[in-house]
């Protein structure tokens, strides 16, 4: 699978075979949070055969945009295959770039709203081992505790999540 390859300001300049990537290359990626009418933010533990972050916690649902692909086709269809969850309304939050142990990206943010029960996903087993609700105070206590049980951004995505909470709290 070929992903593209962007520049510092997200113009792409080529395309790679994804697992032919090194640490220079800036890549897109893409994360959708889930929330419940609780504010509780969904959260998946990655499958244990991934290569990168195995058997860690992220965002619910996250994806490498690939070749022919924009960030937001590559949220719907991650959100259709990681969780089960087809025509639904996303709504664009935010685009950031960060860079660690993993490599440089960039995130585009969209979020979606739903009440089911953590039991009701139907979750792509090939990628996420289980997903549950979490408060986002708990999630930070959580992390803060025990970062080694997250993915290397989940510190940030926190930050970010509590951030979008107390903004869209009125």
């Amino acid at each position: 699978m070929r992903i593209p390859v962007v520049d510092k300001q997200d113009n792409i300049i080529g395309y790679k075979d994804r697992k032919n990537r090194n640490f220079k290359d800036i890549y897109r990626i893409t994360h959708v949070w889930v929330f419940n009418d609780g504010n509780d933010f969904l959260i998946a533990r990655r499958n244990a055969d991934k290569k990168i972050s195995s058997s860690c916690w992220g965002p619910a649902v996250s994806g490498t945009v690939e070749e022919g692909e924009i960030y937001e086709s590559n949220a719907v269809k991650e959100t259709a295959e990681e969780i089960g969850l087809r025509d639904v309304a996303l709504v664009p939050y935010d685009k950031i770039y960060y860079e660690n142990a993993n490599g440089k990206r960039f995130c585009s943010i969209y979020i979606i709203q739903t009440n089911l029960r953590a039991d009701e996903f139907r979750i792509q087993k090939e990628e996420v081992a289980e997903v549950r609700w979490i408060s986002v105070n708990d999630l930070t206590s959580w992390y803060n505790k025990s970062p080694e049980d997250f993915i290397p951004s989940m510190g940030h995505t926190s930050k970010l999540v509590k951030e979008y909470l107390t903004r869209n709290e009125n």
